[in-house]
Protein backbone atom coordinates (compact mmCIF):
# COMPACT_ATOMS: atom_id res chain seq x y z
CA UNK A 1 0.00 0.00 0.00
CA UNK A 2 3.34 2.37 1.08
CA UNK A 3 4.50 1.63 -2.63
CA UNK A 4 1.70 2.17 -4.20
CA UNK A 5 1.11 5.70 -2.69
CA UNK A 6 4.53 6.53 -3.55
CA UNK A 7 4.33 5.87 -7.01
CA UNK A 8 1.07 7.66 -7.07
CA UNK A 9 3.00 10.76 -5.67
CA UNK A 10 6.23 9.88 -8.33
CA UNK A 11 3.47 10.25 -11.51
CA UNK A 12 2.16 13.18 -10.24
CA UNK A 13 5.68 15.20 -9.59
CA UNK A 14 6.75 13.69 -13.08
CA UNK A 15 3.17 15.43 -14.57
CA UNK A 16 2.94 18.43 -12.63
CA UNK A 17 7.42 19.03 -13.96
CA UNK A 18 6.00 18.55 -17.39
CA UNK A 19 2.86 20.83 -17.46
CA UNK A 20 5.22 23.54 -16.09
CA UNK A 21 7.95 23.10 -18.69
CA UNK A 22 5.16 22.75 -21.29
CA UNK A 23 3.60 26.19 -19.81
CA UNK A 24 6.91 28.04 -19.98
CA UNK A 25 7.52 27.19 -23.21
CA UNK A 26 4.91 29.15 -23.98
CA UNK A 27 5.95 32.65 -22.14
CA UNK A 28 7.32 35.60 -24.41
CA UNK A 29 9.74 38.19 -22.50
CA UNK A 30 8.51 42.01 -23.80
CA UNK A 31 11.76 44.39 -23.41
CA UNK A 32 11.28 47.70 -22.23
CA UNK A 33 11.89 50.37 -24.90
CA UNK A 34 13.23 53.83 -23.27
CA UNK A 35 12.38 54.98 -26.62
CA UNK A 36 9.76 53.83 -28.43
CA UNK A 37 10.39 52.47 -31.59
CA UNK A 38 9.15 54.33 -35.22
CA UNK A 39 6.51 52.27 -36.51
CA UNK A 40 7.76 51.41 -39.92
CA UNK A 41 8.39 47.86 -40.31
CA UNK A 42 12.09 48.59 -39.91
CA UNK A 43 14.48 46.44 -37.22
CA UNK A 44 16.99 48.90 -37.13
CA UNK A 45 15.60 50.40 -33.24
CA UNK A 46 17.82 49.59 -30.75
CA UNK A 47 15.08 48.20 -28.48
CA UNK A 48 14.76 45.17 -31.82
CA UNK A 49 18.66 44.39 -31.55
CA UNK A 50 17.52 44.05 -27.50
CA UNK A 51 14.30 41.69 -27.60
CA UNK A 52 14.12 38.15 -27.43
CA UNK A 53 12.39 36.31 -30.35
CA UNK A 54 10.24 33.42 -30.29
CA UNK A 55 9.92 31.21 -33.63
CA UNK A 56 6.57 30.21 -35.25
CA UNK A 57 5.79 26.11 -35.68
CA UNK A 58 3.61 24.34 -37.89
CA UNK A 59 -0.10 25.22 -36.52
CA UNK A 60 -1.21 21.56 -37.05
CA UNK A 61 1.82 19.09 -36.40
CA UNK A 62 3.60 21.46 -33.59
CA UNK A 63 6.75 21.06 -35.22
CA UNK A 64 9.61 23.77 -35.83
CA UNK A 65 9.79 24.75 -39.08
CA UNK A 66 12.77 23.97 -40.81
CA UNK A 67 12.69 25.71 -44.15
CA UNK A 68 14.79 28.68 -43.08
CA UNK A 69 13.18 30.32 -45.93
CA UNK A 70 9.85 29.67 -44.58
CA UNK A 71 10.65 30.44 -40.76
CA UNK A 72 8.27 33.35 -38.60
CA UNK A 73 10.03 35.31 -36.37
CA UNK A 74 7.72 37.56 -33.38
CA UNK A 75 9.73 39.90 -30.95
CA UNK A 76 7.75 42.52 -28.28
CA UNK A 77 8.37 45.49 -26.22
CA UNK A 78 6.60 48.12 -24.44
CA UNK A 79 6.42 51.29 -22.80
CA UNK A 80 4.47 52.72 -20.59
CA UNK A 81 1.65 53.51 -23.23
CA UNK A 82 2.08 50.85 -25.71
CA UNK A 83 3.11 46.98 -26.99
CA UNK A 84 5.23 47.37 -29.45
CA UNK A 85 5.29 43.59 -31.72
CA UNK A 86 7.90 43.16 -34.88
CA UNK A 87 6.92 39.95 -37.27
CA UNK A 88 10.03 38.67 -39.22
CA UNK A 89 8.81 36.53 -42.40
CA UNK A 90 11.04 34.83 -44.57
CA UNK A 91 9.13 34.36 -47.87
CA UNK A 92 9.84 33.46 -51.11
CA UNK A 93 6.63 34.56 -53.14
CA UNK A 94 4.80 38.07 -51.44
CA UNK A 95 1.45 38.87 -52.36
CA UNK A 96 -1.70 40.63 -51.24
CA UNK A 97 -4.51 41.24 -53.04
CA UNK A 98 -7.02 42.86 -50.53
CA UNK A 99 -6.21 46.88 -50.20
CA UNK A 100 -9.22 47.47 -47.33
CA UNK A 101 -9.64 47.58 -43.56
CA UNK A 102 -11.49 44.87 -42.50
CA UNK A 103 -11.26 43.14 -45.69
CA UNK A 104 -11.05 39.01 -45.24
CA UNK A 105 -7.43 38.90 -44.84
CA UNK A 106 -6.39 35.05 -43.76
CA UNK A 107 -8.12 33.95 -47.33
CA UNK A 108 -4.32 35.41 -48.21
CA UNK A 109 -1.40 35.58 -46.63
CA UNK A 110 -1.39 37.65 -43.16
CA UNK A 111 0.32 37.80 -39.62
CA UNK A 112 -2.32 37.80 -36.80
CA UNK A 113 -1.91 38.54 -32.79
CA UNK A 114 -4.41 37.37 -30.17
CA UNK A 115 -4.17 39.74 -27.48
CA UNK A 116 -6.44 38.55 -24.15
CA UNK A 117 -6.27 40.79 -21.19
CA UNK A 118 -9.01 39.70 -19.03
CA UNK A 119 -10.43 36.32 -17.09
CA UNK A 120 -12.73 35.76 -19.41
CA UNK A 121 -11.71 33.13 -22.37
CA UNK A 122 -14.07 33.69 -24.90
CA UNK A 123 -12.71 37.55 -25.16
CA UNK A 124 -9.83 38.92 -26.58
CA UNK A 125 -8.98 41.53 -29.69
CA UNK A 126 -7.72 39.92 -33.09
CA UNK A 127 -5.30 42.45 -35.24
CA UNK A 128 -4.56 41.09 -38.60
CA UNK A 129 -1.76 42.92 -41.10
CA UNK A 130 -1.31 42.19 -44.28
CA UNK A 131 2.16 42.64 -46.75
CA UNK A 132 0.33 45.53 -47.82
CA UNK A 133 0.42 46.84 -44.35
CA UNK A 134 -3.62 46.24 -44.70
CA UNK A 135 -5.65 45.59 -41.31
CA UNK A 136 -8.11 43.98 -40.16
CA UNK A 137 -8.90 44.56 -36.07
CA UNK A 138 -11.50 42.52 -34.47
CA UNK A 139 -13.12 41.64 -30.89
CA UNK A 140 -13.85 38.24 -30.54
CA UNK A 141 -17.01 37.61 -27.57
CA UNK A 142 -17.46 34.07 -28.85
CA UNK A 143 -14.73 32.00 -30.37
CA UNK A 144 -16.91 29.40 -31.81
CA UNK A 145 -19.24 30.98 -33.70
CA UNK A 146 -17.88 34.18 -34.69
CA UNK A 147 -20.34 36.73 -36.40
CA UNK A 148 -17.28 38.20 -38.48
CA UNK A 149 -18.94 41.06 -39.66
CA UNK A 150 -20.36 41.98 -36.61
CA UNK A 151 -16.79 41.72 -34.45
CA UNK A 152 -14.60 43.63 -37.52
CA UNK A 153 -16.66 46.78 -37.00
CA UNK A 154 -14.66 47.09 -33.58
CA UNK A 155 -11.43 49.22 -34.08
CA UNK A 156 -8.37 49.98 -32.16
CA UNK A 157 -8.09 54.08 -32.46
CA UNK A 158 -4.83 54.03 -31.58
CA UNK A 159 -2.98 51.07 -33.61
CA UNK A 160 -0.20 51.69 -35.49
CA UNK A 161 1.20 49.51 -38.15
CA UNK A 162 4.12 49.72 -40.58
CA UNK A 163 5.51 46.88 -43.15
CA UNK A 164 8.63 46.56 -45.04
CA UNK A 165 9.15 44.14 -48.13
CA UNK A 166 12.29 42.57 -49.07
CA UNK A 167 11.59 41.50 -52.51
CA UNK A 168 8.81 42.67 -54.80
CA UNK A 169 5.06 42.75 -53.56
CA UNK A 170 2.70 40.74 -56.05
CA UNK A 171 5.23 40.00 -58.58
CA UNK A 172 4.62 35.95 -58.62
CA UNK A 173 7.44 35.06 -60.97
CA UNK A 174 9.98 36.19 -58.77
CA UNK A 175 11.88 35.11 -55.42
CA UNK A 176 11.35 37.29 -52.69
CA UNK A 177 13.26 37.37 -49.25
CA UNK A 178 11.36 38.35 -46.24
CA UNK A 179 8.45 40.46 -44.91
CA UNK A 180 8.52 42.80 -41.57
CA UNK A 181 5.70 43.72 -39.51
CA UNK A 182 6.14 46.74 -36.43
CA UNK A 183 2.91 46.94 -34.89
CA UNK A 184 2.24 50.02 -31.82
CA UNK A 185 -1.19 49.39 -29.57
CA UNK A 186 -1.69 51.26 -26.83
CA UNK A 187 -2.49 49.57 -23.24
CA UNK A 188 -5.91 52.17 -23.19
CA UNK A 189 -6.80 50.85 -26.52
CA UNK A 190 -7.09 47.12 -24.93
CA UNK A 191 -9.07 48.10 -22.20
CA UNK A 192 -12.71 46.89 -21.29
CA UNK A 193 -15.48 46.48 -19.32
CA UNK A 194 -14.07 43.89 -16.39
CA UNK A 195 -10.76 45.17 -17.19
CA UNK A 196 -10.70 49.10 -17.44
CA UNK A 197 -6.79 49.68 -17.21
CA UNK A 198 -4.32 48.04 -19.08
CA UNK A 199 -0.40 48.24 -18.62
CA UNK A 200 2.71 45.97 -17.74
CA UNK A 201 1.17 45.17 -14.43
CA UNK A 202 -1.88 43.41 -16.42
CA UNK A 203 -1.54 39.19 -17.18
CA UNK A 204 -2.09 39.13 -20.64
CA UNK A 205 -2.33 35.86 -22.66
CA UNK A 206 -1.94 36.30 -26.28
CA UNK A 207 -0.69 33.78 -29.45
CA UNK A 208 0.55 34.64 -32.98
CA UNK A 209 0.07 33.19 -36.14
CA UNK A 210 1.26 33.30 -39.62
CA UNK A 211 -0.92 32.12 -43.25
CA UNK A 212 1.77 31.56 -45.93
CA UNK A 213 0.53 31.02 -49.25
CA UNK A 214 3.18 29.99 -51.45
CA UNK A 215 2.80 29.84 -55.76
CA UNK A 216 3.43 26.14 -55.96
CA UNK A 217 3.38 25.18 -52.61
CA UNK A 218 0.67 23.96 -50.35
CA UNK A 219 -0.90 26.43 -47.64
CA UNK A 220 0.64 26.79 -44.65
CA UNK A 221 -0.25 28.31 -40.82
CA UNK A 222 1.82 28.88 -38.61
CA UNK A 223 2.09 29.70 -34.54
CA UNK A 224 3.49 30.57 -31.60
CA UNK A 225 1.11 28.05 -29.12
CA UNK A 226 -0.26 25.77 -31.98
CA UNK A 227 -3.84 25.12 -32.33
CA UNK A 228 -4.13 22.01 -34.61
CA UNK A 229 -6.57 23.79 -36.86
CA UNK A 230 -9.14 26.82 -35.75
CA UNK A 231 -6.20 29.47 -34.44
CA UNK A 232 -9.16 30.68 -32.04
CA UNK A 233 -8.41 28.14 -29.05
CA UNK A 234 -7.82 30.90 -25.95
CA UNK A 235 -7.21 27.72 -24.07
CA UNK A 236 -3.79 27.52 -25.26
CA UNK A 237 -2.71 31.08 -25.41
CA UNK A 238 0.53 31.79 -24.47
CA UNK A 239 1.35 34.63 -21.45
CA UNK A 240 3.53 37.56 -21.87
CA UNK A 241 5.94 38.44 -19.12
CA UNK A 242 7.18 42.30 -18.88
CA UNK A 243 10.68 42.58 -18.32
Amino acid sequence: MQLKYLLILATFGLFTHCAEKSASEFTLEASYASTAPIIDGKVNEPIWQQAKPIRLKNNRTGKEVQESALQTHVKASYDDKSLYFLFDCKDPDIWAEFTQRDEYLWKEEVVEVFIDVDDEPKTYVEIEVSPANILFDSYIVDPENIDVPATAKFNLPGLKTGVTVQGTLNKRDDEDSSWTVEMAIPFEDLANATTERVGPETEIRLNFFRLDKNQGKEFASYAWSPTGKSFHKPSVFGKLVFK
